[in-house]
């Protein structure tokens, strides 16, 4: 049973709703995956890594969450590029499941309850499509299968759409067989070379639309809790998946929860492969780590566009550099081992250890509220500062209170960031040796800007006591590291020669 109550921002009332499941106790949860022809870009990560946050909690809410991602496996796309490499469409699919399997496990991705493909659904494809036939909603015109939609009431729900309007729009591609320009295919007859399945209605193969459909059903019953994509998908994909779905089973709603995550953006402009800015998840993952990843992607609230920037990167590195400085700090702490006792440490250690309990429950109470993940960090953050603080005392050190505090410290950050978000997990020192190989790559070899800044602190300091000599050398040392500094009236500045 769920400890706290949990309210989602649901795409089909447009409001914050209190999440009620169908069972006690228990959540269904189906995100829409990639079509598998190429690599995964950076946003169907961003996508994964969503689907993945909202796994992460429901379980560690309490709830029993069976979870369901799916491959496109038989597509337009696919057919395409097998016909540019020579091979068949399977070999295509299952090299590309493979890859993005690959990634996904970079990326610290769980594994669902079910992984489904469209092409080991095949019968619960044609069988969805012959109740939606046989109540009505249906109507097959030379081989091919196509949803009514002014059979549907309410269609357009789901995107807040009229449906006069969508029919306006609908009309630039017109096709003669349809008897409505919105209606759209259940079943394709099957072109020559093409893959096909034997079918009631002939040779053919499914539409995109009726695939979720069918393998959210199998899995997850005719209704199920929350339904996640992007929000690209909102329509038609998720559109005519209701349609289908309360057309083949005649029950309402087909989900309760419908939660999409929004757009990457490159420098402000939509990221999509027709603008050719697309960035893949491999070169990503292989130019900086899952970890980084992770934190650039979760650390926007998902229904959020992320504009991915240099300075999104920075402040990824800056936040997670935060999080392993202070891991190592409190691992060098928790394995002290003469310790002394002082009563003013105690009092300290104690209120920070209590501390770390608040900050426990806020990490579940932001996530609880539509998965606030910059609440989680914003908290996860102060406690680190009243780590940093206290830590700094010497006096406070050395103690077995010292040795709680970090144990502590290292607790929320292994049991709780890293099972909601996935981040903290891993050892600090390999983590910051990452993170500085990652800062060292993106400036050419050069010396990074915060190395930069605290010898410039240095210098000034030096300066400031008159060891004119420490200074000239700081200068020096700049400047033979590439880097020239210039003083003005209102402080220094520097740049890289």
């Amino acid at each position: 049973m769920s400890i706290r109550p949990i309210r989602l921002t649901n795409t089909l009332t447009g409001k914050k709703e209190l999440l009620e499941t169908l069972e006690s106790g228990k959540l269904s949860l189906y995100s829409c995956g990639p079509t598998v022809y190429n690599l995964i870009h950076i946003g169907n990560l961003r996508a994964a890594l969503v689907a993945d946050l909202f796994f992460r909690f429901f379980r560690k809410a309490g709830f029993q969450v069976t979870f369901v991602r799916n491959y496109t496996d038989v597509d337009d796309k696919i057919i395409n590029r097998a016909r540019q490499e020579g091979v068949s469409s399977e070999e295509v699919s299952k090299k590309y499941i493979l890859e993005v399997e690959k990634d996904y496990a970079v990326a610290g991705l769980l594994e669902p309850t079910h992984k489904t493909t469209v092409t080991t659904h095949m019968a619960e494809i044609i069988t969805m499509i012959e109740k939606i036939i046989a109540n009505g909603r249906g109507y097959v015109v030379d081989g091919e299968v196509f949803f009514s939609v002014k059979d549907f009431p309410g269609y357009g729900k789901l995107s807040h759409r009229n449906i006069d309007e969508l029919e306006v729009g609908a009309r630039v591609e017109v096709n003669e067989k349809k008897r409505n320009p919105l209606d759209f295919s259940l079943w394709k007859p099957a072109k020559p070379g093409e893959p096909f399945w034997e079918s009631p209605w002939g040779r053919g193969r499914p539409g995109w639309h009726i695939e979720c459909s069918a393998m959210a059903s199998k899995w997850l019953g005719e209704r199920i809790d929350v339904h996640h994509g992007g929000e690209d998908l909102v329509f038609p994909h998720h559109e005519n998946e209701i349609a289908q779905s309360e057309s083949a089973c005649q029950k309402a709603p087909f989900v309760k929860y419908w939660l999409h995550s929004a757009f990457l953006t490159l420098s402000k402009e939509k990221m999509s492969k027709s603008l050719g800015n697309v960035f893949l998840a491999r070169d990503f993952l292989t130019q900086y780590s899952g970890e980084i990843a992770r934190y650039l992607l979760l650390s926007v609230h998902y229904r959020s566009v992320i504009d991915f920037s240099d300075e999104a990167i920075e402040n990824t590195l800056t936040g997670l550099q935060r999080i392993y400085d202070a891991k190592l700090r409190a691992k060098a702490l928790s394995q002290i081992k003469r310790a002394v006792p002082d009563i003013r440490a105690e009092s300290l250690w104690g209120e920070f250890v209590a501390e770390s309990e608040k900050t426990r429950e806020q990490l579940m109470d932001a996530m609880a509220n539509d998965f606030g993940t910059p609440e989680v960090l914003s908290a996860v953050f102060q406690l680190i500062r009243e780590f940093n603080r206290i830590s700094a005392e010497p006096l406070t050190q050395a103690t077995p209170a010292a040795v709680l505090g970090a144990q502590a410290l290292i607790s929320l950050l292994e049991n709780d960031l890293a099972e909601l978000m996935g981040i903290g997990r891993l050892d600090p020192e390999k983590a910051l040796a990452d993170i500085s190989r990652v800062k060292s790559a993106r400036t050419g070899g050069k010396i990074l800007p915060e190395q930069i800044e605290a010898l410039i602190a240095e210098r000034k300091a030096a300066r400031t006591s008159k060891n004119f000599q420490r200074a000239d050398e700081i200068r020096t040392e700049l400047l033979e590291k590439g880097v020239e500094i210039k003083d003005s009236p209102t402080g220094t500045t520097w740049e890289y020669r």
